[in-house]
């Protein structure tokens, strides 16, 4: 998580030192295995398919079909080893194909949409899919790429109206895409429900399988259900031992219900050993914040912040540079400057939140507490949020309704993690 965006990306009631007295959901005996084959040097199929395109491109360097071959090779590249630079390389390829396709570029325009998304450009992405519905054809999947991207958007009336085209409403498309309208709507048990009907229509198709059981797996954790998704995990792992987003989960699981920090790092690290993705290092911060080692967290948050400022990463940490910019590295005006530009290309419940934390953060609660009240209450049903409108509440005075999000917030302690859960009880207990 999510992104679909899946990224979605990390993974309580009490805190890691108290779950000493409860029996462990993770246990090394059903994965350590399963590590020693992910340790395993793979066949980069991928990389293999990459250089055959390549060849054959050079003989025909203007042969649209194998351009978009290649472009789409890099994409998937991306997905293997986490490195931006494919996507980039995908896009360009896409771009000639656009330009030299005398036919519908219907496909292309998709596989464009779909990459903005991955780099966050979710207004880019919108156009793309209204370029796909011009040329014609292919509607169902330029609408769904519609939806995606209007959903990251905020414009949930453009996304609610595409759900209502649908004639298959059995279909796996239609039913991962009302599995989120479900969520955000804050009915996770509907949303779980959809998304379980979606994964048994692809149990033959092994990327969609390990896709849907995955985001099945941190839907678990989101409704309380750990050993549910731990065990959703560990099903990804013994079909694909290099999922690392499951590896991430299982960490998470060892970390935020267990309460075994040594465990969750070992497995943190192990994925950093394999595959690069910046958010290992927040993760790996909190732990090293759990254990009071503040100078390693500080250096990780710093490490983290340096990497995905990068100019090519565009948008897509900002989420996570405006948290730790607001509160870690104390650079309170940055974050704000970074939200309110963000809220103008991706107007969210979410992002509007940001902002108004980021308000907290400078020390205008007035105006936190005004957009709160106008852009963030009752829109989103987020534990983060609803942690920050309680505290926004709280430091606006208004003892009544911070006790009631402080107490809402506190219910999802697993998905909070355990460093913010003590801070929900720490508010909770001035009131």
């Amino acid at each position: 998580m999510k992104n679909i965006i899946i990224t979605l990306l990390f993974l309580g009631v009490i805190s890691c030192q108290d779950h000493n007295n409860q029996t462990p959901v993770a246990s090394t005996q059903d994965y350590e295995a399963l590590m020693a084959k992910a340790a395993e040097p793979q066949q980069n199929l991928t990389q293999s398919d990459i250089e055959f395109w390549q060849n054959k491109l050079k003989n025909e360097p203007q042969n649209i079909t194998y351009l978009s071959k290649l472009a789409s090779l890099y994409s998937s590249q991306f997905r293997v080893d986490g490195n931006i630079d494919h996507i980039y390389k995908a896009d360009s390829i896409f771009e000639l194909v656009v330009e030299r396709n005398p036919f519908s570029n219907a496909a292309t325009f998709q596989a464009l949409g779909v990459n903005a998304i991955t780099k966050h450009e979710f207004q880019k992405a919108r156009e793309y899919a209204k370029s796909a519905l011009s040329e014609g054809d292919q509607q169902g999947a330029s609408y769904n790429l519609l939806f995606d991207a209007s959903m990251e958007v905020g414009d949930y009336a453009t996304a609610e109206g595409i759900l209502n085209r649908y004639e298959q409403k059995n279909s796996f498309q239609y039913l991962i895409r009302a599995s989120k309208m479900a969520d955000h709507k804050g009915d996770l048990d509907l949303a779980i429900h959809l998304m379980e009907k979606a994964h048994e229509r692809v149990k033959g198709n092994e990327n969609l399988y390990l896709w849907s059981k995955s985001n099945l797996g941190d839907m678990y954790g989101h409704a309380g259900r750990i050993t549910d998704s731990y065990n959703a995990y560990l099903d990804v792992l013994n079909k694909n031992a290099q999922h690392w987003h499951s590896w991430q989960g299982l960490a998470w699981i060892a970390y935020a219900k267990d309460g075994n920090v040594n465990e969750a790092r070992r497995i943190l690290k192990f994925v950093d050993q394999h595959h690069f993705d910046p958010q290992l290092k927040l993760s790996l911060a909190e732990l090293a914040d759990f254990e009071g080692n503040a100078k390693e967290a500080k250096n990780l948050k710093e490490e983290y912040h340096q990497i995905v400022s990068d100019q090519k990463y565009l948008a897509m940490y900002n989420k996570y540079l405006i948290l730790l910019e607001a509160e870690d590295l104390n650079y309170p005006e940055v974050a704000l400057a970074r939200a309110e530009r963000e809220k103008n290309y991706r107007p969210t419940p979410d992002m509007f939140d940001l902002l108004a934390w980021s308000h907290l953060k400078n020390g205008d609660k007035q105006k936190a507490l005004e957009i709160a009240q106008t852009q963030v209450e009752g829109k989103t049903s987020e534990p983060d949020v609803i942690f920050h409108l309680g505290m926004i509440y709280l430091e606006n005075g208004e003892s009544k309704k911070a006790k009631t999000y402080l107490n809402e917030a506190l219910e999802a302690s697993y998905e909070l993690g355990p460093i913010t859960t003590q801070a929900v009880q720490t508010a909770l207990s001035s009131l």
